[in-house]
């Protein structure tokens, strides 16, 4: 790592806990070496979406990471077939939902302001949702 590159928070909180007479001995070349596999294998590196949230939730405080780049790791993550089709599942799970409460949304807003697409002919999900205020 460059001195003109920003060295990452963990590479720090790395040589704090390490023992001061161990980090004398490393020579330059061993520091770099210790420097490139840690931000290798943690996130430390640059992710082109990092989202990082916490949030406070009935009295605890949780949070919510979302990452997405390129893998740059040397060695792939193992991962069973059946991993993959799972996890493959669930994210098409996530989208067809995530997509089915944008059309619902959209939908709800057409409908409260009154716009026909299609002249008698309506689904009914705005009439069921008003009938509900009625109970």
């Amino acid at each position: 790592m460059s001195n003109s590159t920003r060295r990452p928070l963990v590479i720090d909180r790395f040589y704090d806990v390490l023992d001061e007479q161990t980090q004398a001995q490393l020579s330059p070349e061993q520091k770099q070496e210790i420097e490139d596999a840690i931000v290798s294998i943690t996130l430390a590196s640059r992710h082109r979406i990092d989202v990082r949230k916490s949030f406070p939730f009935f009295g605890a405080r949780y949070y919510l990471v979302f990452l997405l780049g390129r893998d740059l790791r040397k060695r792939p993550r193992k991962e069973s077939t059946l991993v993959r089709i799972i996890v493959t599942i669930l994210i098409l799970f996530g989208i067809l939902f995530a997509t089915l409460c944008v059309l619902l949304t959209l939908y709800m807003l057409k409908s409260a302001a009154g716009i026909d697409l299609i002249r008698n002919f309506h689904v009914g999900i705005w009439d069921w949702w008003l009938s509900l205020r009625n109970h």
